[in-house]
């Protein structure tokens, strides 16, 4: 590809993307088909993890913020939370009293980027890919995975903060 869409995504790398602009417009378009079809919204906590995983600048800016999203699909991938809305466990956590100390992010963030997923993908078909996008950020952020463990049993044992639904 030529021309203005061949920038690169300054934060997850994705070569085609159209620059971070870009990217973010086609995140924003997959986010519209999750919230108008529910078998798509079916891996719609997997699926946001992974892309603020790979564009941390602006969706984890602060410790918490990575915690949710690093912990988040840490808990979906190793720990079995929903890939639909993730663990309330770790908003209640998060919305506590934790203090947490933010650590030195990864460079690089992933093998696979949004740009592998494909547009025309069936339900099922966009369910396995975002589980391999989401495994290839998970596993680009190896070395803090185990402060994602951490703070996994941590919120895993925090007294709930809300109401039951």
């Amino acid at each position: 590809m030529t021309g203005p869409m061949s920038e690169a995504c300054d934060e997850c790398g994705w070569a085609e993307a159209g620059g971070r602009e870009g990217c973010r417009a086609r995140f924003e378009a997959f986010l519209a088909r999750d919230y108008s079809d529910a078998l798509y919204f079916r891996v719609h906590r997997m699926f946001v993890d992974a892309y603020c995983l790979q564009h941390p600048e602006q969706y984890c800016a602060s410790a918490k913020s990575l915690a949710a999203h690093l912990v988040g699909l840490g808990w979906i991938l190793e720990g079995g939370a929903g890939p639909t809305s993730g663990p309330a466990r770790l908003r209640d956590w998060l919305d506590g009293p934790a203090t947490l100390d933010k650590p030195p992010l990864p460079a690089r963030r992933g093998e696979l980027t949004l740009g592998d997923l494909r547009v025309e993908s069936g339900p099922a078909e966009w369910e396995a890919a975002v589980r391999r996008w989401a495994q290839s950020a998970w596993d680009a952020y190896a070395e803090l995975q185990p402060l994602a463990r951490k703070w996994r049993t941590e919120a895993a044992g925090a007294p709930l903060q809300k109401s039951p639904r």
